[in-house]
């Protein structure tokens, strides 16, 4: 029984020695396929397909290391020797590294890091290298290098419509306007921070004979993760809309900036002067053949009634509303009559009536109702009861109820939100008012808005405002309007 367990012992031994001779003979046949496969020499053919090329996910900034690499295919690292790498002037190779790939295509990986000392183009010269013994060359890929921004000071910089750039530290020819526009036109521009990591103060100063208007401010965040991550992107700081209403060249509105660099200094920027030349849009549309305005649109009923008469000349008399005009006291009771419409609490049908009346009588047939500012302060009652309610009906765990009642403040929410848009906005009775495109004294009538008709006020500029009738709009004086408070 001893001998036979022996014996079985001794086969078993002998069958694993024999299995670990076949593996050794398979690993050594394996090492030497894969060594001959690597040891095929790439052509000069294959190399020219190939780039050493700038590594993804980095930025080209001087004075800052720039890893270049390449992936020689099917090379064993220990056959490459590297012959000459020449650079061009102003760059400097720090290091490099080569090191064998085994990945989805196996070969060599070459590293190599560069220094720029000034920004610009680069072409690196091709790389000379000797693979097997065999001479071959490798070409890099172009770079632009732009300047570090850890060693720059920050700046202003002004984005214009169609990708128009001012920048506050770069020479321009201060003779020739940098902009040109008509009187009356609004500028839209972006002020931007470039280089910076935090804006501490930002001021302007109101030009004269304009509007100048700040339409939005951004708020900078993200301030420690750009003190550790260098970057030349444009930081938006505001928005604005700058209108001139006078003739002849202006310097562009002074804007000043304090922000602090990426080298820790705190640095005040105010942009230089320079100027944008304004035309008047009269001596613009001079020589030109007369085009129909905008507003002729929106009023070109008066023209169509005109026709109308003078093609019933000698038969059935047709009576024309506006023959006679509207006089000042009608329209100061018909603006009376709709701010009672608007703010009577008790009487809104009763007003609304009398005034469709009034209207009807002085031949004005395109009524408008007044939006009732007691529904807006309803719809704030209602808000608020509906989230006393959902509050009460949440404590008392009422379900159902405060599924219900969120409902109704999602109906009070929308319904205040409305209100408070129509309560803000600002109406007025026309007494005749005469359209202009810019607010100015001299500039050419494009239209009138006739007596008794009612407008929205959009904007106002001194003794300038800005009506809409309709999809129209224009300038004119603020006494050729009655508000309806």
């Amino acid at each position: 029984m001893e001998k036979q367990r022996i014996k079985s012992a001794a086969k078993s031994f002998g069958r694993l020695l024999a299995a670990i001779k076949s593996a050794a003979i398979f690993a050594l046949l394996s090492a030497a396929g894969a060594e001959a496969f690597c040891q095929s020499v790439i052509s000069q053919t294959q190399c020219d397909a190939l780039k050493i090329a700038p590594s993804e996910n980095q930025k080209f900034y001087t004075k800052s290391d720039i890893k270049f690499e390449v992936l020689i295919p099917n090379t064993n690292a220990n056959s490459i020797q590297l012959q000459s790498s020449r650079s061009p002037q102003g760059a400097t190779m720090r290091t490099m590294r080569k090191t064998q790939d085994y990945g989805d295509t196996p070969g060599t990986k070459l590293e190599f890091w560069y220094t720029f000392e000034k920004k610009g183009d680069y072409q690196i010269a091709p790389l000379s290298l000797l693979i097997s013994n065999r001479r071959r060359s490798i070409s890099f890929d172009p770079i632009t290098v732009t300047d570090n921004p850890e060693f720059l000071l920050p700046r202003i910089v002004l984005v214009f419509p169609d990708d128009k750039y001012f920048y506050s530290d770069e020479a321009f020819d201060s003779e020739k306007p940098f902009l040109n526009a008509a009187v009356g036109e609004k500028i839209p521009f972006t002020v931007c921070l470039q280089y910076a990591v935090l804006l501490v103060q930002f001021d302007w100063e109101l030009p004269t004979d304009s509007i100048f208007t700040c339409t939005k401010n951004y708020e900078i965040l993200e301030i420690k993760y750009r003190e550790k991550h260098i970057s030349d992107e444009l930081i938006p700081v505001a928005d604005f809309e700058w209108t001139s209403l006078a003739e002849g060249r202006q310097r562009f509105p002074k804007i000043r900036l304090t922000a602090t660099a990426y080298n820790g200094s705190r640095t005040a920027i105010q942009l230089p002067d320079f100027y944008v030349d304004f035309e008047n849009q009269i001596s613009q549309d001079s020589g030109r053949a007369e085009k129909k305005s905008r507003f002729d649109k929106s009023f070109e009923f008066y023209d169509n009634l005109q026709n109308s008469l003078s093609e019933n000349d000698g038969q059935e008399e047709v009576k024309n509303p506006f023959e006679n005009k509207i006089s000042e006291d009608n329209c100061e009771l018909l603006a009376a009559l709709r701010q009672k419409e608007r703010n009577d609490l008790f009487n809104w049908k009763k007003n609304v009536r009398d005034r469709a009346d009034f209207e009807a009588e002085l031949g004005i047939t395109t009524s408008i109702n007044e939006f009732f500012i007691g529904s807006y302060y309803f719809s704030v009652f209602g808000l608020l009861l509906c989230i006393i309610l959902f509050v009460i009906f949440i404590i008392k765990h009422k379900a159902l109820l405060s599924i219900l009642t969120s409902g109704l403040i999602v109906f009070a929410l929308v319904f205040f939100i409305f209100g408070s848009i129509q309560k803000n906005k600002i109406f007025a009775i026309s007494k005749g008012a005469k359209i202009t495109s810019i607010p100015e004294e001299n500039a050419r009538v494009e239209s009138k808005i006739g007596e008794g008709l009612r407008v929205q006020v959009v904007e106002e500029a001194g003794s300038w405002i800005y009506i809409q009738m309709g999809e129209s709009g224009g300038w004119c004086k603020k006494t050729d309007v009655i508000y309806i408070n």
